[in-house]
């Protein structure tokens, strides 16, 4: 499912579902935006969502500027260990090449994911990082205490929810595990 953006002095721009074929341009955005320490963590996580997307129902798109991706998020599913009806993916990772930062990429591949995974039936968005930049989508750190992640955090700050659909929460905390791509990392 393809959604063009627009067209203005023939720029072509659209936000498209990852495949394998743009794992070169993908590559690129990552080693060019992450830090020379962190694009060999981050780059193997989105490459693993993008190649095993239809195992694990993952979800991979990207903002594609005249053919070329140069800003990726990768979304999975996560696996409650106690019988729940809820459902939930995790937001990780995204990245922007540098030339296109502070442009609001991000911003569209996020708020377009949150509408398909409203649209559906998704329940809740989970994400770890800076609270300051997720929170302006919704993501909240108290709604994150509800969804004990697989391993530790080295900053419980910044593990955070966002309810979709009106969804409720009972108190209970709700662990679970996530796929390999994320274990792995």
């Amino acid at each position: 499912k393809m959604a063009l953006l627009k067209c203005f002095n023939e720029r072509i721009m659209m936000i498209r579902k990852l495949t394998i074929n743009d794992l070169s341009a993908v590559e690129e955005t990552f080693f060019n935006s992450f830090s020379v320490e962190e694009a060999p963590i981050t780059y193997p996580v989105i490459k693993s969502l993008i190649e095993e997307d239809t195992t694990n129902n993952n979800y991979c798109i990207g903002y594609e500027l005249d053919g070329k991706i140069v800003s990726a998020v990768g979304f999975s599913p996560v696996f409650f260990k106690s019988d729940n009806e809820i459902s939930a993916y995790i937001l990780a990772p995204l990245a922007t090449h540098q030339s296109h930062q502070k442009k609001g990429l991000a911003t569209k591949l996020i708020e377009s994911a949150k509408a398909y995974f409203s649209e559906n039936g998704v329940d809740a968005l989970l994400v770890y990082g800076d609270p300051e930049y997720y929170g302006r989508y919704g993501f909240n750190a108290n709604l994150g205490k509800n969804f004990i992640p697989p391993y530790p955090l080295e900053y419980d700050f910044g593990w955070q929810a966002l309810m979709l659909n009106n969804t409720k929460l009972s108190d209970r905390k709700l662990a679970f595990t996530c796929v390999d791509a994320l274990s792995d990392a």
